[in-house]
């Protein structure tokens, strides 16, 4: 039975198991694994969420042990495994504390200003065919990798594997190359490459490189050089391209359970099959953004359901499900619960704190970003201005409504303590 792509083992015999009204429960001491999606500004959120998860998770003696990230998640994820050695809370308190400091300024170069004008003539440049020119991207990141080197004690990641307070710690980038998904991990052997999900692993230390390659988004930021290992030295993209939610890397690198943040809500659309309003050439961009990345989680997290409930239905009958080769996931998954919230939070923010003469007098950039995506008009124009949204105000409410989804996750019922076997609860909407 394969699972995301991966064949299903590790079958434990039905004596490991502690029978639940419902489903099989896999008893505790397994190893725990933190996914971290992309979404740029979203990644606040995910810091919301964490604040609460980790902790309790901490308290059961369930703290995650593999950390796998992609995009802005690829930069949490390192940031909490170079923290693994320290108590949750405080782990958790300075995540939400540096993500409600964060500024544009500490990401981007500014957008308008005179090296931008610069950019724009490059542009003009090559569309009139001047030799030697060309566009290698909308935005500048350069900020981005002294954030990262700021935010991440890479040494002390080090330290803390061969301390044993993790077991691995990986990212994940898109080669411009070859368009597979590269998982850059520290930590134990490298699982087999997956060719049908076009899936590479390399064994390496992890550094501000391939952190800032995991989050490099193609078009708007320039691919990022990553030198070593030499075998995998090259360019690379933004992770998201193709894996934006890495469940399945995750188990590769030995995760048995799995806690999943993402910042997109996976609620279905409307019921009916189309609407009178003619959408703009933004709105269609968004409709690219939701076939990347949130479409493919949708798919992740039903597959994971249905192979914990074959695995249930195979529990039952102890040859049945030794012959079936397949172990239960227990997850937790956390997720904006509407869609379109993020992006409502996103445009109310703009209109309160960047829309106006005055606010382009204090933050010329985020007002500008704001006006060009329309990001003030409505809640789905505001969904493209949420991955760039880089301001304190809309952090700490991402944060606020992270920290809220988290306690609602732990608020409910579940299989076993806060870990979901079956399928999602009914109040989680798919």
């Amino acid at each position: 039975m394969a699972y995301l792509g991966v064949r299903i083992s590790n079958w434990r015999p039905p004596s490991a198991y502690v029978v639940s009204p419902l489903l099989v429960s896999v008893v505790a001491g397994e190893t725990v694994g933190l996914v971290l999606a992309g979404g740029g500004a979203r990644g606040a959120y995910e810091v919301g969420a964490l604040s609460v998860l980790l902790p309790y998770l901490e308290r059961r003696g369930e703290r995650p042990r593999v950390f796998v990230g992609t995009s802005v998640g690829a930069l949490t994820s390192s940031y909490l495994a170079a923290r693994a050695h320290e108590p949750a809370q405080r782990v958790a308190d300075g995540g939400c504390r540096l993500w409600s400091e964060m500024t544009f300024e500490q990401v981007l170069e500014p957008v308008v200003s005179l090296r931008a004008l610069a950019k724009i003539v490059r542009y003009l440049g090559q569309f009139l065919g001047v030799p030697g020119i060309r566009i290698e991207s909308l935005l500048d990141p350069a900020p981005l990798r002294d954030t990262v080197r700021r935010v991440v004690c890479f040494g002390q990641l080090e330290r803390n594997l061969a301390a044993g307070a993790l077991e691995q710690a990986a990212v994940v980038a898109t080669s411009a190359l070859t368009s597979r998904s590269v998982v850059f991990h520290r930590g134990g052997a490298s699982p087999a490459a997956d060719p049908a999900r076009g899936i590479d692993y390399v064994g390496t230390e992890q550094t501000a490189e391939q952190v800032c390659a995991s989050a490099a988004i193609p078009g708007v930021f320039p691919a990022v050089h990553v030198a070593a290992p030499a075998r995998a030295a090259g360019w690379y993209y933004d992770g998201g391209a193709r894996l934006n939610t890495p469940i399945k890397p995750a188990l590769e690198l030995g995760a048995e359970r799995v806690v999943v943040i993402a910042a997109h809500s996976i609620a279905a659309g409307p019921d009916q099959l189309a609407g009178e309003r003619a959408p703009d050439a933004l709105e269609g961009a968004g409709q690219i953004v939701q076939a990347l990345l949130v479409d493919p989680l949708v798919h992740d997290v039903r597959t994971l359901a249905t192979v914990n409930r074959i695995v249930h239905e195979a529990g039952g009958d102890r040859e049945a499900g030794s012959a079936a080769g397949k172990r239960s996931v227990p997850y937790i998954f956390v997720a904006p619960r509407r869609r379109h919230q993020v992006g409502e939070l996103a445009m109310l923010v703009f209109r309160a704190h960047y829309k106006r003469v005055k606010h382009a007098l204090r933050s010329p950039d985020l007002a500008f970003l704001g006006r060009i995506v329309a990001g003030g008009s409505d809640p789905l124009h505001g969904d493209l201005l949420s991955y760039l949204l880089f301001a304190p105000e809309f952090a700490r409410a991402l944060i606020e409504l992270g920290r809220r989804d988290a306690e609602r996750w732990l608020a409910q019922p579940h299989d076993d303590g806060p870990w979901q076997l079956g399928p999602l609860p009914p109040d989680v909407p798919l």
